[in-house]
Protein backbone atom coordinates (compact mmCIF):
# COMPACT_ATOMS: atom_id res chain seq x y z
CA UNK A 1 0.00 0.00 0.00
CA UNK A 2 1.20 3.39 -1.15
CA UNK A 3 1.99 4.85 3.18
CA UNK A 4 0.31 8.73 1.93
CA UNK A 5 -2.48 6.43 1.88
CA UNK A 6 -2.81 5.45 5.00
CA UNK A 7 -4.53 6.54 7.92
CA UNK A 8 -2.75 5.92 10.86
CA UNK A 9 -4.83 6.56 14.26
CA UNK A 10 -3.48 7.04 18.06
CA UNK A 11 -6.30 7.47 20.22
CA UNK A 12 -5.81 8.03 24.31
CA UNK A 13 -9.79 7.32 25.98
CA UNK A 14 -9.43 8.90 29.44
CA UNK A 15 -12.54 8.82 31.72
CA UNK A 16 -12.17 12.80 31.57
CA UNK A 17 -10.37 13.86 28.31
CA UNK A 18 -9.29 12.09 25.27
CA UNK A 19 -6.93 12.73 22.53
CA UNK A 20 -6.37 11.29 18.79
CA UNK A 21 -3.22 11.50 16.67
CA UNK A 22 -3.05 10.64 13.09
CA UNK A 23 0.79 10.06 11.46
CA UNK A 24 1.61 11.93 9.28
CA UNK A 25 3.87 10.44 5.79
CA UNK A 26 5.00 14.27 5.29
CA UNK A 27 6.39 15.09 8.59
CA UNK A 28 6.98 11.35 9.88
CA UNK A 29 5.36 12.14 13.04
CA UNK A 30 1.71 11.79 14.76
CA UNK A 31 -0.26 15.10 14.26
CA UNK A 32 -2.78 15.90 16.63
CA UNK A 33 -6.46 16.19 15.49
CA UNK A 34 -8.17 18.99 17.42
CA UNK A 35 -11.68 19.85 18.63
CA UNK A 36 -11.61 23.64 17.42
CA UNK A 37 -9.85 25.38 15.43
CA UNK A 38 -7.09 26.17 18.40
CA UNK A 39 -4.15 23.76 17.71
CA UNK A 40 -3.56 23.99 20.98
CA UNK A 41 -6.77 22.56 22.51
CA UNK A 42 -6.42 19.11 21.86
CA UNK A 43 -8.45 17.90 24.79
CA UNK A 44 -12.14 16.48 24.19
CA UNK A 45 -13.57 15.78 27.22
CA UNK A 46 -15.44 12.26 27.24
CA UNK A 47 -18.83 13.16 27.14
CA UNK A 48 -21.80 12.97 25.35
CA UNK A 49 -25.53 15.00 25.59
CA UNK A 50 -28.18 14.37 23.87
CA UNK A 51 -30.05 17.73 23.15
CA UNK A 52 -33.84 18.04 24.42
CA UNK A 53 -35.01 19.59 20.99
CA UNK A 54 -33.58 17.95 18.57
CA UNK A 55 -32.79 14.40 20.28
CA UNK A 56 -29.27 15.28 18.24
CA UNK A 57 -26.35 13.90 20.06
CA UNK A 58 -23.30 16.29 20.96
CA UNK A 59 -20.10 15.32 22.27
CA UNK A 60 -17.10 17.19 24.32
CA UNK A 61 -17.31 20.74 25.49
CA UNK A 62 -20.11 21.27 23.53
CA UNK A 63 -22.00 18.58 25.21
CA UNK A 64 -21.06 19.60 28.65
CA UNK A 65 -21.91 23.34 27.98
CA UNK A 66 -24.99 21.88 26.49
CA UNK A 67 -26.01 20.12 29.82
CA UNK A 68 -25.07 22.90 31.73
CA UNK A 69 -27.59 25.70 30.18
CA UNK A 70 -29.89 22.30 30.87
CA UNK A 71 -30.96 21.89 27.21
CA UNK A 72 -29.79 18.03 27.14
CA UNK A 73 -29.11 15.23 29.18
CA UNK A 74 -25.25 14.42 29.61
CA UNK A 75 -24.02 11.20 30.00
CA UNK A 76 -20.36 10.77 30.92
CA UNK A 77 -17.99 8.37 32.99
CA UNK A 78 -18.24 6.83 29.82
CA UNK A 79 -15.41 4.05 30.94
CA UNK A 80 -16.86 3.18 34.42
CA UNK A 81 -20.38 3.00 32.83
CA UNK A 82 -18.58 0.25 30.49
CA UNK A 83 -16.77 -1.54 33.15
CA UNK A 84 -19.60 -2.11 35.33
CA UNK A 85 -22.10 -2.73 32.65
CA UNK A 86 -24.23 0.33 33.54
CA UNK A 87 -27.20 1.36 31.14
CA UNK A 88 -28.36 4.79 31.10
CA UNK A 89 -32.11 5.87 30.25
CA UNK A 90 -32.12 9.36 28.28
CA UNK A 91 -36.06 11.02 26.97
CA UNK A 92 -37.48 7.12 28.22
CA UNK A 93 -34.66 5.24 25.75
CA UNK A 94 -32.31 2.76 27.20
CA UNK A 95 -28.77 3.21 25.90
CA UNK A 96 -26.06 0.29 26.73
CA UNK A 97 -22.54 1.83 27.78
CA UNK A 98 -20.76 0.22 24.47
CA UNK A 99 -23.54 2.18 22.43
CA UNK A 100 -22.48 5.37 24.31
CA UNK A 101 -18.85 4.57 23.61
CA UNK A 102 -19.23 3.87 19.88
CA UNK A 103 -21.54 7.19 19.82
CA UNK A 104 -18.47 9.26 21.08
CA UNK A 105 -15.83 7.58 18.77
CA UNK A 106 -17.86 7.94 15.92
CA UNK A 107 -18.46 11.45 16.51
CA UNK A 108 -14.89 12.18 17.06
CA UNK A 109 -13.42 10.21 14.76
CA UNK A 110 -15.35 12.37 12.58
CA UNK A 111 -12.85 15.33 13.17
CA UNK A 112 -10.22 13.06 11.42
CA UNK A 113 -12.15 14.04 8.08
CA UNK A 114 -10.57 17.73 8.11
CA UNK A 115 -7.28 16.40 7.71
CA UNK A 116 -8.00 13.11 5.75
CA UNK A 117 -11.17 13.85 3.85
CA UNK A 118 -11.39 10.30 2.03
CA UNK A 119 -8.91 8.00 3.71
CA UNK A 120 -10.54 4.97 5.62
CA UNK A 121 -8.62 4.11 8.71
CA UNK A 122 -6.05 1.72 7.97
CA UNK A 123 -5.27 1.02 11.53
CA UNK A 124 -6.33 2.39 14.75
CA UNK A 125 -4.55 1.87 18.44
CA UNK A 126 -7.08 3.32 21.38
CA UNK A 127 -4.40 3.54 24.83
CA UNK A 128 -6.56 2.95 27.96
CA UNK A 129 -4.96 3.85 31.68
CA UNK A 130 -7.05 1.40 33.25
CA UNK A 131 -6.74 -2.58 31.37
CA UNK A 132 -9.62 -3.88 32.61
CA UNK A 133 -10.86 -6.92 30.23
CA UNK A 134 -14.36 -5.92 30.04
CA UNK A 135 -13.33 -2.54 28.91
CA UNK A 136 -11.23 -3.74 26.33
CA UNK A 137 -14.26 -5.99 25.22
CA UNK A 138 -16.31 -2.83 24.98
CA UNK A 139 -14.16 -1.03 23.38
CA UNK A 140 -13.07 -3.69 20.31
CA UNK A 141 -17.31 -4.11 20.36
CA UNK A 142 -18.07 -0.18 19.86
CA UNK A 143 -14.79 -0.52 17.15
CA UNK A 144 -17.18 -3.38 15.23
CA UNK A 145 -20.57 -1.70 15.18
CA UNK A 146 -17.94 1.21 13.66
CA UNK A 147 -17.22 -1.21 10.85
CA UNK A 148 -13.36 -1.31 12.42
CA UNK A 149 -12.72 -5.22 12.99
CA UNK A 150 -10.11 -6.32 15.16
CA UNK A 151 -7.83 -6.96 11.92
CA UNK A 152 -7.56 -2.99 11.81
CA UNK A 153 -8.05 -2.26 15.80
CA UNK A 154 -5.81 -2.63 19.21
CA UNK A 155 -6.25 -1.60 22.49
CA UNK A 156 -3.12 -0.89 25.02
CA UNK A 157 -1.81 0.25 28.06
CA UNK A 158 -1.04 3.89 28.63
CA UNK A 159 2.14 2.19 29.76
CA UNK A 160 2.73 0.43 26.35
CA UNK A 161 2.26 3.51 24.59
CA UNK A 162 4.76 5.05 26.50
CA UNK A 163 7.22 2.26 25.18
CA UNK A 164 6.09 2.89 21.60
CA UNK A 165 6.41 6.70 21.98
CA UNK A 166 9.85 6.82 23.36
CA UNK A 167 11.62 4.00 21.27
CA UNK A 168 10.03 5.90 18.42
CA UNK A 169 12.25 8.83 18.93
CA UNK A 170 15.87 9.05 17.72
CA UNK A 171 18.23 6.39 19.16
CA UNK A 172 20.34 8.96 21.63
CA UNK A 173 17.09 9.66 23.60
CA UNK A 174 17.58 6.11 25.05
CA UNK A 175 20.78 5.01 25.12
CA UNK A 176 20.25 4.02 28.74
CA UNK A 177 17.40 3.90 30.53
CA UNK A 178 13.99 6.64 29.96
CA UNK A 179 11.56 7.31 32.60
CA UNK A 180 8.28 8.55 32.80
CA UNK A 181 6.47 10.76 35.68
CA UNK A 182 2.44 10.38 35.35
CA UNK A 183 0.28 12.94 37.51
CA UNK A 184 -3.09 11.42 36.49
CA UNK A 185 -6.42 12.26 38.25
CA UNK A 186 -5.29 8.66 39.63
CA UNK A 187 -1.85 10.01 41.26
CA UNK A 188 1.57 9.76 40.47
CA UNK A 189 3.35 6.98 38.33
CA UNK A 190 6.92 6.35 37.40
CA UNK A 191 7.91 4.34 34.68
CA UNK A 192 11.30 3.05 33.84
CA UNK A 193 12.43 1.40 30.31
CA UNK A 194 15.18 -0.85 30.24
CA UNK A 195 16.79 -2.38 27.58
CA UNK A 196 18.97 -5.21 27.16
CA UNK A 197 21.07 -4.76 24.34
CA UNK A 198 22.87 -7.87 24.37
CA UNK A 199 19.84 -10.17 23.56
CA UNK A 200 19.07 -10.97 19.88
CA UNK A 201 16.48 -8.83 19.30
CA UNK A 202 16.86 -6.82 21.94
CA UNK A 203 14.39 -6.33 24.36
CA UNK A 204 12.84 -3.73 25.88
CA UNK A 205 11.26 -4.19 29.58
CA UNK A 206 9.46 -1.58 31.59
CA UNK A 207 8.51 -1.16 36.01
CA UNK A 208 6.16 0.81 37.04
CA UNK A 209 6.16 2.30 40.74
CA UNK A 210 2.73 3.95 42.24
CA UNK A 211 3.05 6.93 44.29
CA UNK A 212 -0.99 7.74 44.48
CA UNK A 213 -0.81 7.45 47.64
CA UNK A 214 1.63 10.12 48.33
CA UNK A 215 0.91 12.26 45.74
CA UNK A 216 -2.45 12.96 44.06
CA UNK A 217 -5.08 15.17 42.94
CA UNK A 218 -6.42 15.68 46.59
CA UNK A 219 -3.11 16.81 47.79
CA UNK A 220 -3.07 19.88 45.04
CA UNK A 221 -5.91 21.68 47.06
CA UNK A 222 -4.59 21.26 50.15
CA UNK A 223 -2.39 24.47 51.05
CA UNK A 224 -0.63 22.64 54.14
CA UNK A 225 1.17 19.77 52.15
CA UNK A 226 4.37 20.96 50.23
CA UNK A 227 3.85 19.35 47.16
CA UNK A 228 7.31 20.59 45.47
CA UNK A 229 9.29 19.22 48.15
CA UNK A 230 7.22 15.59 48.14
CA UNK A 231 7.64 15.51 44.26
CA UNK A 232 11.38 16.27 44.42
CA UNK A 233 11.61 13.69 46.90
CA UNK A 234 10.16 10.87 45.17
CA UNK A 235 11.82 11.88 42.11
CA UNK A 236 15.22 12.07 43.94
CA UNK A 237 14.15 8.12 45.64
CA UNK A 238 13.30 6.75 42.50
CA UNK A 239 16.30 8.04 40.20
CA UNK A 240 19.04 7.42 42.90
CA UNK A 241 22.06 5.59 41.65
CA UNK A 242 19.47 4.71 37.82
CA UNK A 243 21.52 5.85 34.28
CA UNK A 244 18.49 7.52 32.67
CA UNK A 245 19.20 9.26 29.67
CA UNK A 246 15.81 10.82 28.90
CA UNK A 247 12.97 11.79 31.01
CA UNK A 248 9.15 12.66 29.95
CA UNK A 249 6.23 14.73 32.08
CA UNK A 250 2.86 14.01 31.71
CA UNK A 251 -0.63 14.38 33.24
CA UNK A 252 -2.72 17.29 34.10
CA UNK A 253 -1.43 17.32 37.24
CA UNK A 254 1.54 18.67 36.84
CA UNK A 255 -0.08 22.22 34.63
CA UNK A 256 0.25 25.43 36.95
CA UNK A 257 3.89 24.68 36.37
CA UNK A 258 3.97 24.06 40.40
CA UNK A 259 7.08 21.95 39.59
CA UNK A 260 8.59 23.58 37.06
CA UNK A 261 11.96 24.20 39.68
CA UNK A 262 12.12 20.57 40.58
CA UNK A 263 11.83 19.16 36.72
CA UNK A 264 14.73 22.06 35.55
CA UNK A 265 16.66 20.29 38.12
CA UNK A 266 16.50 17.61 36.52
CA UNK A 267 17.59 18.42 33.54
CA UNK A 268 21.39 18.12 34.65
CA UNK A 269 22.77 15.16 32.35
CA UNK A 270 19.43 14.50 31.00
CA UNK A 271 17.02 15.39 28.03
CA UNK A 272 13.16 16.23 29.43
CA UNK A 273 10.26 16.64 27.70
CA UNK A 274 6.95 18.15 29.27
CA UNK A 275 3.52 17.44 27.77
CA UNK A 276 0.00 15.74 27.37
CA UNK A 277 0.06 14.41 24.04
CA UNK A 278 2.57 11.34 24.95
CA UNK A 279 -0.34 8.45 25.02
CA UNK A 280 -1.97 9.32 22.09
CA UNK A 281 1.37 10.23 20.15
CA UNK A 282 2.30 6.38 21.69
CA UNK A 283 -0.62 4.69 20.40
CA UNK A 284 -0.27 6.11 16.59
CA UNK A 285 3.93 5.02 16.72
CA UNK A 286 1.66 1.84 17.96
CA UNK A 287 -0.73 1.57 15.24
CA UNK A 288 2.09 2.44 11.89
CA UNK A 289 3.88 -0.38 13.86
CA UNK A 290 0.88 -2.71 13.29
CA UNK A 291 -0.64 -1.16 9.87
CA UNK A 292 2.79 -3.12 8.88
CA UNK A 293 5.45 -0.29 8.54
CA UNK A 294 7.41 -1.40 10.72
CA UNK A 295 10.83 0.55 12.51
CA UNK A 296 11.18 -0.94 15.99
CA UNK A 297 10.90 -5.21 14.29
CA UNK A 298 14.33 -5.44 16.34
CA UNK A 299 13.18 -4.64 19.80
CA UNK A 300 11.08 -7.13 21.53
CA UNK A 301 8.60 -5.06 23.76
CA UNK A 302 7.99 -6.27 27.21
CA UNK A 303 6.04 -4.17 29.33
CA UNK A 304 4.70 -4.53 32.99
CA UNK A 305 0.80 -6.28 31.80
CA UNK A 306 2.95 -8.97 29.49
CA UNK A 307 3.92 -12.52 30.13
CA UNK A 308 7.99 -12.69 30.00
CA UNK A 309 7.25 -16.52 29.07
CA UNK A 310 6.53 -18.50 25.61
CA UNK A 311 4.72 -22.11 26.61
CA UNK A 312 5.02 -24.71 24.46
CA UNK A 313 3.68 -28.26 24.70
CA UNK A 314 6.26 -31.33 24.09
CA UNK A 315 4.34 -34.04 20.87
CA UNK A 316 5.15 -36.24 18.38
CA UNK A 317 5.08 -34.88 15.02
CA UNK A 318 5.37 -36.65 11.78
CA UNK A 319 7.60 -39.35 13.54
CA UNK A 320 9.26 -37.10 15.58
CA UNK A 321 9.21 -35.22 19.08
CA UNK A 322 9.13 -32.02 19.19
CA UNK A 323 7.96 -28.63 21.09
CA UNK A 324 4.73 -26.55 19.37
CA UNK A 325 4.00 -22.97 20.78
CA UNK A 326 0.77 -22.67 21.61
CA UNK A 327 1.70 -18.92 23.34
CA UNK A 328 4.51 -16.45 22.62
CA UNK A 329 5.90 -14.22 25.19
CA UNK A 330 5.65 -10.80 25.21
CA UNK A 331 2.12 -10.55 25.22
CA UNK A 332 -0.55 -8.90 27.27
CA UNK A 333 -1.50 -11.64 29.87
CA UNK A 334 -5.49 -10.67 29.38
CA UNK A 335 -4.88 -11.43 25.46
CA UNK A 336 -3.58 -14.88 26.04
CA UNK A 337 -6.30 -17.21 24.71
CA UNK A 338 -4.62 -20.10 23.13
CA UNK A 339 -5.87 -23.77 22.16
CA UNK A 340 -4.28 -26.85 21.10
CA UNK A 341 -5.48 -30.49 19.84
CA UNK A 342 -3.52 -33.47 20.62
CA UNK A 343 -4.36 -37.48 20.56
CA UNK A 344 -3.38 -39.61 23.29
CA UNK A 345 -0.71 -42.52 22.17
CA UNK A 346 -0.37 -44.46 25.32
CA UNK A 347 0.73 -41.42 27.01
CA UNK A 348 0.50 -40.89 30.90
CA UNK A 349 1.63 -37.13 30.84
CA UNK A 350 1.47 -33.95 28.93
CA UNK A 351 5.25 -32.05 29.27
CA UNK A 352 4.45 -27.93 28.98
CA UNK A 353 7.61 -26.02 28.27
CA UNK A 354 7.99 -22.94 29.44
CA UNK A 355 10.43 -20.32 27.83
CA UNK A 356 11.36 -17.18 30.07
CA UNK A 357 12.70 -14.76 27.57
CA UNK A 358 14.64 -12.57 29.65
CA UNK A 359 15.97 -15.18 32.22
CA UNK A 360 16.16 -17.82 29.70
CA UNK A 361 15.27 -20.35 31.95
CA UNK A 362 13.75 -23.41 30.05
CA UNK A 363 10.64 -24.67 32.66
CA UNK A 364 9.26 -28.61 32.18
CA UNK A 365 6.47 -28.99 33.57
CA UNK A 366 4.78 -32.61 33.47
CA UNK A 367 0.96 -32.49 33.90
CA UNK A 368 -0.68 -36.14 34.68
CA UNK A 369 -3.51 -37.03 32.25
CA UNK A 370 -6.21 -38.23 35.37
CA UNK A 371 -9.78 -39.31 34.33
CA UNK A 372 -9.13 -40.25 30.85
CA UNK A 373 -12.14 -42.21 29.29
CA UNK A 374 -11.32 -45.82 28.71
CA UNK A 375 -10.94 -46.32 25.22
CA UNK A 376 -8.49 -47.98 22.13
CA UNK A 377 -5.17 -45.87 21.96
CA UNK A 378 -5.01 -43.06 19.55
CA UNK A 379 -8.96 -42.91 20.45
CA UNK A 380 -8.96 -39.70 22.25
CA UNK A 381 -8.62 -36.58 21.25
CA UNK A 382 -7.92 -34.21 24.01
CA UNK A 383 -7.77 -30.08 23.95
CA UNK A 384 -5.74 -28.39 25.60
CA UNK A 385 -6.62 -24.35 26.32
CA UNK A 386 -5.00 -21.53 28.07
CA UNK A 387 -5.37 -18.27 29.42
CA UNK A 388 -3.86 -16.29 32.34
CA UNK A 389 -4.81 -15.20 36.03
CA UNK A 390 -2.38 -12.54 35.80
CA UNK A 391 1.31 -11.82 34.31
CA UNK A 392 2.72 -14.49 36.54
CA UNK A 393 -0.04 -17.01 36.42
CA UNK A 394 -1.47 -19.67 33.32
CA UNK A 395 -4.48 -21.52 33.76
CA UNK A 396 -4.32 -24.93 31.57
CA UNK A 397 -7.51 -26.74 30.75
CA UNK A 398 -7.30 -30.04 29.54
CA UNK A 399 -10.66 -31.44 27.88
CA UNK A 400 -11.77 -34.37 26.17
CA UNK A 401 -13.04 -33.91 22.91
CA UNK A 402 -14.17 -37.65 22.14
CA UNK A 403 -13.51 -39.19 19.04
CA UNK A 404 -15.61 -38.00 15.38
CA UNK A 405 -18.72 -40.31 15.82
CA UNK A 406 -17.30 -42.94 17.23
CA UNK A 407 -17.00 -41.64 20.79
CA UNK A 408 -18.72 -38.74 22.17
CA UNK A 409 -16.89 -36.00 24.33
CA UNK A 410 -17.06 -36.17 27.99
CA UNK A 411 -15.99 -32.42 28.49
CA UNK A 412 -13.42 -31.01 31.27
CA UNK A 413 -10.75 -33.47 32.78
CA UNK A 414 -8.48 -31.18 34.55
CA UNK A 415 -7.34 -27.40 35.39
CA UNK A 416 -4.09 -26.42 36.30
CA UNK A 417 -2.22 -23.01 37.27
CA UNK A 418 1.35 -22.81 36.53
CA UNK A 419 3.64 -20.14 37.03
CA UNK A 420 5.60 -18.32 34.28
Amino acid sequence: MDNSRKLIVGYDLCEDYSQINCYSYKTFEPIPICPTEDEENTLIPTALCEKSDSRTWLYGNEAIACAKDGLGVLADKLLHKLKHGEEVTIFGEKYSAVSLIEKYLRKTLMLIKNHFPTETITQIVVTLHEMDPVIIEGIYEALYMLGIEKDRANVISHGSSFMYYALSQERELWLNDVGLFDFSEDGLSFYQISINRRANPMIAGMEKKDFSDTLNYSLLRNKKIDMEYTFETIANTVLYKQIISTLYFTGRGFTDNWAGEVIKSLCAGRRVFVGQNLYTKGACYAAKELSGDENLNNIILLNNEMIVSSIGVKVYLDGISQEILISNAAVPWYEVNKEIEVICDEASDIEIVIRNIMTKEIIRERIPLKNLPDRPNRMTRLNLHITCEDKTKVKLVISDMGFGDIYQATGKLAEYLLDV
